[in-house]
């Protein structure tokens, strides 16, 4: 988990100590910021890329329970796992933590090798729920802006981290370049239009198609800081429904 960035919050400094020494020696990673309450933590979750975040429960200012809430409240951070530190085993903490939406919990005061479970406990899942792709998607229209070219495509599959498209090759279309995309489906839910425009990603791969589709197959992964709230929320909303309607689910990690 070298590259793995790493969000410390605790109002006491031994604390957020022990739990960085932690990330470095047992889970390998230098990159290890580190917040005395909740406010500082939302801070630094606005200005720098934060992969886990691990919180204290009781702290000044903002506590771990209400920043539990900003985040899972966020439609750029619901996805961050988070684990609660507490001192506080009892029922009713577990109970709130779970309705709150946390990750996972380790009760002070803990051993090493417990959050370092802990910890790739909820990396795994959050990497398991990412690389699941969905290819039966609804009826939807799909077109790309690459330079002057505005090309029709069809979406193979999507994942909340990126998606393989078919359509025409052009040369417009280069690998590592940051792509316009324009997906929409007129009857989402049987009512309502959804629309994820712009949504912008990075072409990683494109492969000749030998099939009945268009004639290339690109690999994109997106770039959500990039893209509006709105877009984030409708890329949740369309991920939610094929997760709990669509059984054609495909995992290709």
């Amino acid at each position: 988990m070298r590259n793995v960035r790493f969000l410390v919050v605790d109002d006491c400094t031994t604390v957020r100590n022990v739990v960085r020494n932690i990330i470095k020696t047992r889970l390998g990673s230098e990159q290890v910021m580190m917040a005395a309450d909740g406010k500082q933590a939302l801070q630094i979750l606005k200005s720098k890329p934060v992969d886990i975040i691990i919180s204290d429960w009781q702290m000044p200012e903002i506590n771990g329970e209400e920043l539990l809430y900003e985040v899972r409240n966020s439609a750029k951070f619901k996805d961050i796992p988070f684990i609660m530190m507490t001192s506080n085993g009892e029922r009713d903490f577990v109970i709130t933590a779970i309705q709150n939406g946390v990750s996972h919990f380790v009760v002070k005061p803990f051993r090493a090798d417990k959050l370092e479970a802990a910890v790739n406990k909820s990396w795994n899942s959050a990497s398991k729920r990412d690389s699941v792709r969905h290819s039966a998607l609804p009826s939807h229209a799909m077109r790309i802006i690459a330079s002057d070219a505005l090309l029709e495509a069809k979406v193979h599959n999507i994942s909340h981290t990126g998606m393989q498209v078919y359509t025409n090759y052009v040369d417009a279309l280069k690998l590592y370049k940051l792509t316009e995309f324009n997906l929409s489906f007129d009857n989402f839910d049987g009512t309502h239009a959804l629309s994820l425009s712009p949504l912008y990603g990075t072409i990683v791969r494109i492969e000749a198609n030998d099939g009945p589709e268009q004639d290339c197959l690109l690999g994109v992964r997106f770039e959500l800081e990039k893209c509006s709230e709105q877009v984030q929320r409708n890329l949740d909303k369309l991920m939610k429904r094929l997760n709990n309607v669509v059984p054609d689910i495909v995992d290709n990690s």
